[in-house]
């Protein structure tokens, strides 16, 4: 893994994390706290940052940039889990359970992250007990997003798969409710990974989408209207 080192001003750095769930709701010290505990690393497109295996000594907020996360099958066959982006975090579960990676993570475009340290993050939420209890939210609301998806990808077809795995890619607090999702465009590799088919096939359902007006793909987004 080639990482480097970047310098980056605090306000940049506390900007992007008061959007992290972890600070939800809470005062500025507590930003202020962490930024004195990690440091900004950056590195190229296509840099596997994180392995599925490892034992976890860090974790990763994305001040910049975009991954993927993703399984690999017996076959080789890529499964993307998700893709996140600006304000979003990886890498705590192995810190949290001391038990290996359980996923990989690779850099789709050049990132950069504020990383801690697993002895500094631990240190930390032992002295700042309510972002211990916003963590432990977040958690709730990842397992409730993960029963979502099976459920979703086991009973839905594809078209369904896709609106589907959109409404969970939005950055909306309560998706589901809105008439109209914004979404940042996925690439049809990417979306065929997450929901377990084939580009052709997802070409295929966005076209047909489209043209009912479910959709609208536009140059670095996707318009998900949300009919009644």
């Amino acid at each position: 893994m080639i990482d480097k080192t970047v310098k980056k001003d605090p306000v940049d750095i506390k900007e992007v994390l008061s959007r992290n769930p972890l600070f939800k709701g809470l005062e500025d010290f507590y930003i202020k706290d962490f930024i004195a505990i990690g440091e900004v690393k950056g590195w190229p497109a296509r840099t596997q940052i994180v392995t599925e295996g490892d034992m976890g000594d860090a974790v990763y907020f994305i001040l910049s940039g975009k991954v993927n996360v993703n399984l690999y099958g017996e076959e080789g066959r890529e499964i993307v889990v998700a893709i996140l982006t600006e304000g979003d975090m990886f890498g705590e579960m192995s810190i949290l359970d001391n038990k290996p990676r359980s996923a990989n993570v690779e850099a789709i475009t050049d990132i950069e992250c504020f990383v801690v340290s697993k002895e500094g993050f631990l240190g930390y939420l032992s002295r700042h007990h309510r972002v211990y209890t916003t963590l432990l939210a977040y958690f709730t609301g990842r397992l409730r997003e993960a029963t979502r998806k099976i459920g979703g990808l086991a009973l839905l077809d594809v078209c369904g798969r896709i609106a589907h795995t959109l409404i969970g890619m939005s950055k909306h607090g309560d998706a589901a409710k809105e008439k109209i999702i914004y979404v940042e465009r996925p690439t049809h590799e990417e979306l065929a990974a997450m929901i377990g088919s084939s580009r052709e096939v997802v070409s295929r359902a966005l076209k047909k989408m489209a043209e009912e007006g479910y959709i609208k793909m536009e140059k670095d987004r996707v318009v998900l209207y949300m009919h009644p």
